[in-house]
């Protein structure tokens, strides 16, 4: 299976910058600001929940809130 990423979204909210990426198997990950180390999860309807969390301003985040549901479909199709 392609184990490539592919980023299918990328925001600003809150003084932050998030990149959303797939994978085929339907790994979501979750880069915040400038780092290039991943936070993985999984993709729900409106949600990614991550499960160790990331740390925003202080507060351990276990779920983020997005707005492209259909992007991260269409990356995963693409990849497969």
């Amino acid at each position: 299976m392609n184990n490539e990423e592919k980023i299918v979204n990328e925001f600003d909210r809150d003084g932050h910058h998030y990149k959303i990426g797939v994978k085929a198997d339907g790994q979501v990950s979750v880069y915040l600001d400038d780092e290039t180390k991943a936070h993985h999860g999984y993709h729900f309807p409106g949600v990614i929940q991550i499960p160790k969390g990331i740390e925003i301003d202080g507060q351990m985040v276990l779920r983020l809130p997005i707005d492209c549901d259909d992007a991260i479909d269409q990356g995963i199709k693409d990849l497969k």
